[in-house]
C-alpha cells in the first residue's frame, strides 16, 4: 500500500488528465488494475468532480480540463449525463416545493406526518443532500454499467473508433469498419492516443480476467492484432475458439493474425503462416458463407500463396456478395493486379516465340535484338531462361525434337555472347546439358 497512497491531489489531477510523466501515469494505472482500495478512492474522487462540475464548483481550468477529458471517456459522460439530470430534478422539485405557501405547510404538518416522498423532497432543496443523492446515485448506476459489462464491452467499440482513419492490418478483422491502410506503416501513435489505447487495453485484461469466456478472448485478441503483437492475438483468438469453435469471426480473426504474421515474416515461416491464415479463413467462409471479412481475406491469401486462378476466383465472389463498398473497390484492383501479371506472362510467352522465329529464319539482327532486350531480367521474358525451362518440358514429355532445338538455340546465344562479350557461360551450359543427357537416356 505504500505505492497506492497517493495524495488526492495526485489522484486529481490523473482524472483531470493533467498528468504527462509517463512514469507517474503507468504507476497510477497499474494500481488501478492490481489495487481494489486505491480503484476505490479513485472512483470515490471521480464522482466528487462529477458532483462539483455539475454544481458549479471547479474553477475554469479544471473546468475546461474535465471537459477535455470526456471526449476519450464515454463511460465519464454517462455518469455526467446522470448527475446532471438528477439536479434537474432537484432542482425542479425545490422550484415546486417554493410555491407551496407556509400556511399551506403548517396545515399539512398539522393534520398528518409527512409522506417518505415529503420527506425527499425536503433533503432535496438542501445542496448537501442533494449532492450527496446525486453521487449515491451515480456510484449505483456506475456498479451497474461495471458488473454487466461482457465479453465484447464498450471498450472494443472505442478500439475501432481509433483506427476509423487508417485500419492497422491489411486482412479485415471482424466487424472493424473500411479504412485504408496507412501510407506509413508502424507509424507511432501521439500520446494522447497511446493513452486511450493503454486504458482499452486495461479494460479489456480485466474484463478478460474476471469473465474468461470466448468474447473476451476474442476482444482482447482483437486488441493485440491491432497492436501487431500477433503471438499474443493468436493466443487469445484459439483461447476464444476452445469455447466457441463455432464462430466465423473468431477464425476469421485468427486467421488474420497468422496472415499478418506471415506478411511480417521470410522464408519458410511466411509459407507456413499463410498456410495457417488459409486454413481459417476457409473454416470461417464455411461456417458462414456470407461472413464479408473472411471472403475477403481468403481472396488475400489465394494471392499471397501465389495461386492466381484461386484467387481470381475468390474476389469474384466475394464482388457478387459486396459490390459496391469500398471494401469492393479493393478487390477489383487486386483482380485487376491479377490479369496485368497473367497478361505478362503471356508476353512472356511471346517473347520467346517471336525469338524462335528468328531463330528459325536464320534472322540473327532480330533474335540477338530480342536477347538484348531481355537478358538483364532474372525471371520471366529473359529468352535463356526460357529456353532452359523449354528445354527440361520438353524432356519431361519425352520430345526430344524440341529438347534439341532449345539446346541449340542456347548454344546459339552462347556463340553471340562469346564473340560479343567473351561471355563462355551460354556456351558451356548447353554442352555439359548435352552431357548429362546422354548419360541418363544411356542408364549411367
Amino acid at each position: 500500500m505504500g505505492e497506492s497512497a497517493k495524495s488526492e491531489e495526485e489522484i486529481r489531477e490523473y482524472l483531470l488528465g493533467r498528468v504527462s510523466d509517463e512514469a507517474a501515469l503507468e504507476g497510477i494505472e497499474e494500481l488501478l488494475f492490481t489495487d481494489e482500495e486505491f480503484c476505490s478512492r479513485v472512483a470515490l474522487a471521480e464522482d466528487g468532480l462529477i458532483n462539483d462540475y455539475v454544481l458549479g464548483r471547479l474553477d475554469e481550468r479544471d473546468a475546461d480540463s474535465f471537459r477535455t477529458t470526456l471526449a476519450g471517456d464515454p463511460e465519464r459522460c454517462l455518469k455526467l449525463e446522470l448527475t446532471q439530470a438528477i439536479r434537474a430534478k432537484a432542482l425542479a422539485l425545490n422550484t415546486k416545493a417554493a410555491k407551496v405557501t407556509k400556511a399551506a405547510k403548517a396545515a399539512e404538518a398539522a393534520e398528518e406526518k409527512p409522506s417518505f416522498f415529503a420527506r425527499l423532497g425536503t433533503l432535496l432543496r438542501q445542496p448537501a443532500y442533494a449532492g450527496a443523492l446525486a453521487l449515491l446515485l451515480v456510484a449505483a448506476a456506475v456498479s451497474v454499467i461495471y458488473f454487466n459489462r461482457t465479453g465484447r464491452p464498450d471498450e472494443l467499440a472505442e478500439l475501432r473508433a481509433v483506427y476509423q482513419k487508417e485500419r492497422p492490418t491489411e486482412a479485415r478483422i471482424s466487424d472493424f469498419g473500411y479504412a485504408p491502410l496507412p501510407q506509413l506503416r508502424g507509424a507511432a501513435p501521439e500520446q494522447a492516443e497511446k493513452n486511450r489505447l493503454r486504458l482499452i487495453q486495461n479494460r479489456l485484461i480485466e474484463a478478460a480476467l474476471k469473465t474468461p469466456d470466448a468474447r473476451t478472448h476474442h476482444a482482447l485478441g482483437a486488441f493485440h492484432l491491432t497492436q501487431r503483437e500477433y503471438a499474443d492475438a493468436i493466443r487469445e483468438f484459439e483461447s476464444a475458439l476452445k469455447l466457441d469453435g463455432k464462430s466465423a469471426k473468431i477464425h476469421n480473426d485468427l486467421g488474420t493474425a497468422y496472415y499478418e504474421l506471415a506478411m511480417a515474416s521470410g522464408g519458410e515461416k511466411r509459407y507456413e503462416n499463410l498456410a495457417h491464415a488459409l486454413e481459417e479463413f476457409t473454416a470461417a467462409t464455411e461456417l458462414d458463407g456470407n461472413l464479408l471479412e473472411a471472403l475477403f481475406n481468403k481472396s488475400l491469401a489465394h494471392e499471397q500463396l501465389g495461386q492466381p486462378r484461386e484467387a481470381k476466383q475468390s474476389w469474384t465472389l466475394y464482388l457478387q456478395k459486396d459490390p459496391s463498398s469500398p471494401w469492393a473497390d479493393e478487390a477489383r484492383r487486386h483482380l485487376s493486379r491479377i490479369a496485368d501479371e497473367q497478361t505478362r506472362f503471356k508476353q512472356d510467352g511471346q517473347v520467346l516465340q517471336d525469338f524462335l522465329d528468328a531463330y528459325r529464319n536464320r534472322d540473327d539482327a532480330t533474335a540477338q535484338k530480342i536477347h538484348n532486350e531481355t537478358k538483364g531480367l532474372l525471371k520471366g521474358a529473359a529468352a535463356p531462361l526460357q529456353l532452359s525451362r523449354r528445354f527440361l518440358e520438353a524432356r519431361r514429355r519425352g520430345d526430344e525434337a524440341e529438347a534439341q532445338e532449345s539446346l541449340d538455340a542456347l548454344a546459339y546465344l552462347g556463340r553471340f555472347e562469346r564473340e560479343r562479350h567473351s561471355e563462355f557461360f551460354f556456351l558451356s551450359w548447353p554442352t555439359s546439358t548435352r552431357t548429362s543427357a546422354r548419360t541418363r537416356s544411356s542408364g549411367c
